[in-house]
C-alpha cells in the first residue's frame, strides 16, 4: 500500500510531569526532543505497519529540519519536504502528572506545505490529510481537482484552523472518503453547542456522525475519548444500530499527546487495506493505547544527530 500523509512536520519539545507552577523555576522529570506534527506521527505509525509512506510537509533550512528528515529516512519513509525561509515549526508540550498534555506551537514553515505542489500524489493508494493552514488546504484542493479519476482513498483529520472555519473546510470535507474527528469537533462542525464531555452517549455520537455525512458513500470516524470510538458508514453494526462501536482499552496514560494521530492513522491503514470495521477499530484502539504509554507523540524515539 502506498500511503501519503500531508500536514505538519515539527519538533516537539516535551516536558513531562509538570506541576502547577510555584516560584520562578520548577524541576521536572524529563525534557526531550522528538519528531512531531500530524503528518509525521501518522507516517511513522503506518510505516511500522508495513506501508510504503511518503510525507508531504515543509520545514526550514535549519538543524531541526535536518533532524526531522533524518528520522523519517531511518524509518524508511520518503520525505517530500522542501526547505522554507521560515524556521522549522516547534511545539512545547507540557505533560502533567495525569498524562494530560498542553501544547504551545510555533508553526513556522509547517504552515506552508504544498506551496510547491504535491509531486507524486497521483500514485498514492491512500491520501491522509492532517491539520493544514487554510493556504495549504487550498493548494491541496487544487492539486486533487487536477488529478484524473483516482483509485486513492482520501481520509481527512482536520486541524484547529480548519475546524474554526467549517465553510472553508467544506471542499475537502465533501471530497473525503473518510472524515476523522473527535466528539467535540463533530459537534462544532454540526453547529451544535459545545459538548461538555469527550465521551457523549453513543446515540449522540451516531446522530453527529449521521449529520456529518456530505455525500453517498462517505464514512465518518468519531473518537469518544475513554468512551471508545464509532465508525459510521450507514451500515448496521452488531448491536442492530447504524455504525460500528468499539470500546477503549483501559491503560494508565503517560502522555495523551499523539493519541488521536495514532488512532486515526492505524484505523485508516486497516480500513483502506480491506479490514472489517470492527477489526480496523480494534487495530486503532491498540495503536492509541501504545502511544499514550510513552512520553512523545509516536514510537520513533528521540531526535538525535
Amino acid at each position: 500500500m502506498q500511503f501519503t500523509t500531508i500536514g505538519a512536520a515539527v519538533v516537539d519539545i516535551v516536558v513531562s510531569r509538570v506541576q502547577p507552577m510555584r516560584g520562578a523555576k520548577q524541576d521536572v522529570e524529563h525534557i526531550g526532543l522528538y519528531a512531531g506534527g500530524g503528518a509525521v506521527n501518522a507516517a511513522l505509525n503506518v510505516a511500522a505497519r508495513g506501508a510504503h509512506v511518503t510525507v508531504h510537509a515543509c520545514v526550514g533550512s535549519d538543524l531541526e529540519g535536518d533532524l526531522l528528515r533524518d528520522i523519517l529516512r531511518r524509518h524508511g519513509i520518503q520525505a517530500a519536504i522542501p526547505d522554507h525561509p521560515l524556521p522549522t515549526g516547534k511545539a512545547v508540550v507540557m505533560v502533567d502528572e495525569s498524562g494530560s498534555a498542553r501544547a504551545y506551537a510555533q508553526r513556522g514553515a509547517s504552515a506552508w506545505v504544498g506551496e510547491q505542489g504535491f509531486p507524486g500524489l497521483e500514485a498514492a493508494d491512500v491520501v491522509y490529510v492532517t491539520g493544514l493552514s487554510l493556504e495549504s488546504q487550498a493548494w491541496l484542493e487544487r492539486s486533487l481537482a487536477r488529478m484524473a479519476a483516482s483509485r486513492h482513498k482520501l481520509a481527512v483529520t482536520p486541524g484547529a484552523r480548519q475546524l474554526a472555519n467549517p465553510q472553508a473546510l467544506l471542499g475537502l470535507w465533501e471530497r473525503a472518503d473518510l472524515l476523522c474527528v473527535n466528539a467535540r469537533e463533530a459537534a462544532r462542525l454540526c453547529g451544535d453547542a459545545e459538548l461538555d464531555t469527550d465521551a457523549p452517549a453513543l446515540d449522540t455520537a451516531r446522530d453527529l456522525a449521521r449529520r456529518l455525512v456530505r455525500r453517498p458513500g462517505q464514512s465518518i470516524l468519531v473518537t469518544l475519548g475513554q468512551g471508545g470510538a464509532l465508525f459510521y458508514d450507514g451500515a448496521q453494526g452488531h448491536d442492530g444500530e447504524q455504525g460500528h462501536f468499539h470500546p477503549a482499552r483501559t491503560v494508565v496514560p503517560v502522555s495523551t499527546i499523539g493519541a488521536g494521530d495514532a488512532f486515526a492513522s492505524a484505523f485508516v491503514h486497516a480500513w483502506a487495506g480491506g479490514a472489517a470495521p470492527l477489526e480496523a477499530l480494534a487495530a486503532a484502539t491498540d495503536s492509541a493505547a501504545r502511544v499514550i504509554q510513552v512520553i512523545p507523540a509516536n514510537l520513533a524515539g528521540p531526535l538525535r544527530t
